[in-house]
């Protein structure tokens, strides 16, 4: 999958997707960022196939967020691999931040 169909999958499950950094008050949202190269192919001393981790955060102001059921559906739907990396809690702005990573081909 690559980038723009990663963010379309995005766009499915909510219309508050931001690339890299979010200004928003919404209860829930999502944020995807590129964060470095996991893998790549070469051949003849070219880089051919390039794959990059790609993190998903999701804040949510619900105690049971039906967004992250969504989420991990369409990952599910689209045969995407993913990774819960971690969930927090920010007391300072009262969302549940939820971190996924998959990957894209670029």
């Amino acid at each position: 999958m690559n980038l723009d169909e990663i963010k379309n999958l995005l766009l499915s499950v909510t219309l508050n997707v931001f690339h890299q950094w979010a200004d928003t008050d919404a209860d829930e949202y999502i944020v995807w960022t590129e964060d470095s190269e996991s893998g790549a192919v070469h051949a003849d001393n070219r880089k051919e196939l390039q794959i990059l981790d790609v993190t998903i955060d999701v804040f949510t102001k619900d105690e049971y967020p039906d967004i992250i059921k969504r989420l991990q559906n369409a990952f599910n739907e689209a045969e995407l691999p993913f990774e819960l990396l971690s969930i927090q809690y920010e007391q300072d702005t009262g969302y549940t931040h939820y971190e996924y990573l998959v990957q894209a081909v670029v």
